[in-house]
């Protein structure tokens, strides 16, 4: 089981997910099978699992017989479909400061994938370590991240950049020629990790005087394996029945597993359910959700009371008592002296 949970915002799925249904492609099956579904993917911001979505593209490039299907999927979309991240990357003043913001906030978006630049006489890299965890999909990991940031240096390098060397963990990089970026360069496969290399002339402008902002809505992904797991709950990543089998086997990993690693951290699968439950509760009571019976529901209590008394057993005192103190702390923040 992962050290941490490799995690990424539903909206990176969403221009591919567009463009395979223009193939009429079986879509819903093939996220099925990647244990993943259309309902799951509708808010943009709900975090998924990272190697599911590898998974989605590899059962999707065996289904189609094309290996070199994220290449193409990729090239068809647009970096502003990615997401709030990728809407900003594209709002730097030159190329230098949208790379920094790249390696720098990179975990607004995901928490695995990281970058650096590295200068040589020639040329700059732009890299990539090595994918730690998906191995078996190695290869559509490649193609779409290596293509999002050609599409990235050819929005600020201009319509027509090409990169001139590029450089692939990947050992066979199968219909690589399919890429309008791939097919003119010098490429090397099979090497300790991927890069672009861009000529000095596009990043000459290295000032950083006006710092792009992360965006608004968005707050970083956590590397902690308990806080992802946390975030994944209150997000009903695994729906809103928490049985601890069906949560261990959408992470690939045993209950007896994922307790030991929970342990590990200091922590436990009761407590964390009941510390996930206390914050929703809380959030839908500060929405002014004050009937038991709709807050039992809506965190799939079977009856009032058996919410009550997990209230009760979190906080050490009743909903009704926490409400009436919650409205006592708003009404003094209201009192003008």
């Amino acid at each position: 089981m992962p050290t941490r949970l490799h995690l990424i915002r539903a909206s990176h799925l969403s221009p591919v997910i567009q463009y395979m249904q223009t193939l009429s492609m079986p879509v819903e099956s093939l996220l099925e099978q990647a244990e993943l579904s259309l309902d799951l993917l509708i808010e943009p911001n709900q975090l998924i699992l990272e190697n599911k979505v590898w998974h989605f593209l590899e059962l999707a490039a065996e289904f189609n017989n094309m290996p070199h299907l994220a290449t193409s999927l990729t090239e068809q979309s647009h970096l502003s479909e990615y997401g709030e991240f990728t809407e900003q990357l594209l709002k730097a003043e030159n190329l230098y400061q949208a790379l920094q913001f790249l390696i720098q906030e990179i975990s607004l978006h995901h928490n695995n994938n990281y970058f650096w630049i590295k200068e040589s006489e020639q040329c700059i890299w732009i890299c990539r370590p090595q994918h730690p965890y998906v191995k078996d999909n190695q290869w559509q990991v490649e193609q779409h991240v290596m293509i999002l940031i050609c599409m990235l240096i050819e929005h600020y390098a201009g319509p027509g950049w090409l990169p001139k060397q590029i450089k692939l963990q990947d050992n066979q990089a199968i219909g690589i020629e399919q890429s309008r970026f791939f097919k003119n360069a010098d490429i090397t496969l099979g090497q300790p990790y991927s890069a672009i290399a861009i000529d000095h002339i596009f990043l000459k402008e290295r000032s950083l005087e006006n710092k792009l902002s992360k965006p608004s809505g968005l707050d970083y992904i956590p590397d902690s394996f308990v806080q992802g797991f946390k975030l994944l709950l209150r997000q009903n990543y695994f729906g809103q029945g928490w049985l601890a089998e069906n949560i261990a086997s959408i992470l690939n990993t045993s209950v007896r597993t994922l307790k030991r690693k929970l342990h590990a951290q200091g922590t436990s699968l009761r407590q964390v359910f009941d510390e996930v439950r206390f914050q929703q509760a809380c959030d839908l009571i500060e929405q002014d959700i004050h009937d038991y019976e709709v807050l039992a529901e809506k965190l799939s209590y079977t009856h009032a009371n058996n919410f009550v008394r997990a209230f009760k057993r979190w906080s050490g005192i009743t909903p009704r008592e926490y409400i009436r103190l919650r409205n006592i702390e708003l009404l003094k923040k209201n009192v003008s002296w």
